[in-house]
């Protein structure tokens, strides 16, 4: 039993040293490279040079498009680009949010252009972007923000003067919110509650209710933050929190919230799919499985 062990830890080692490896064992357990608190004073900083997100959709009826964990390669990221391509041709007004794990391993940003070229571009090509844990793994904090700046955020859409609706980013990919980021939040929902959105709506990589242990210890957040998280979101009656990470489609619904986890986007996964948002009056959501060619 013993060599067995010794076995596995090997093999494990020598995959976490391969360039193309998806283990990182040091930041599987600990951070490795910018903890959560120097990531949100980054992504601050970058969002106060940059200015507030108010997106002008011209009607009060748009569309989100959501995908999660892509985790692409130099050769996998078809459904990525399937999915690109359904929100480029959409005609409706529209945003779309990808909610982490955009590639699989290292050194493997560039390979998303479908998703980079239309980042945080205008109205019309608008994708945003909360990192993952796979993001940040191997030190690549650094180049997800060369690509798209910032991982704590929110942005608001409207017409014309009427405000619409508030979408929330939250940096989840240690599985930790940190203590800035969450008095951030309390702050940020204690101030925006009173401007008359008709809703808010908050997105993360990391999901709150565990399904199984596929993810190890990643798989969610400390119980006491979880506990502190949901009392939080519960009493601004939060009606969607967006998420992946779990590559499972999941509904939970507690203290008043509707927690979604996604299927996975990644080409290799079992059941496939997006959501797509028709955000109105009411917030009605659908999923879309990929086509069966994009396997």
């Amino acid at each position: 039993m013993k060599r067995n062990y010794l076995y596995i830890a090997i093999t494990l080692v020598l995959s976490a040293c391969s360039e193309n490896s998806t283990l990182d064992m040091k930041g599987m357990f600990s951070p490795n490279g910018e903890t959560v608190n120097t990531r949100f004073e980054q992504s601050m900083a970058y969002n106060k040079s940059r200015g507030e997100i108010s997106l002008d959709m011209g009607t009060d009826e748009y569309i989100v498009y959501v995908c999660t964990d892509s985790h692409i390669t130099r050769k996998t990221h078809r459904n990525l680009d399937y999915f690109m391509a359904q929100y480029k041709a959409e005609t409706a007004p529209k945003v779309a949010i990808h909610l982490g794990d955009v590639i699989d391993a290292q050194k493997n940003f560039p390979c998303a252009d479908s998703i980079l070229h239309f980042a945080g571009q205008t109205i019309k090509d608008t994708i945003f972007v909360t990192p993952g844990n796979h993001d940040i793994y191997f030190k690549q904090w650094s180049i997800y923000r060369d690509y798209f700046k910032s991982g704590s955020y929110w942005f608001e859409t409207r017409n014309g003067a009427k405000k619409l609706d508030l979408f929330i980013c939250l940096d989840s990919a240690e599985g930790s919110l940190g203590t800035e980021q969450t008095k951030w939040l309390r702050e940020l929902l204690e101030s925006k509650s009173k401007e008359g959105y008709r809703r808010m709506i908050v997105y993360t990589h990391t999901h709150l209710w565990k399904l199984d242990m596929s993810q190890g210890h990643t798989s969610n957040m400390a119980l006491e933050e979880t506990y502190e998280l949901t009392s939080l979101l519960g009493q601004y009656k939060i009606p969607y929190v967006w998420c992946g990470h779990q590559h499972a489609r999941q509904s939970v619904f507690f203290k008043g919230v509707n927690y979604l986890v996604l299927n996975a986007t990644k080409d290799s996964e079992k059941g496939q799919s997006y959501m797509k948002v028709e955000m109105g009056d009411a917030a009605i959501y659908h999923y879309i499985d990929y086509p069966k060619s994009s396997l």
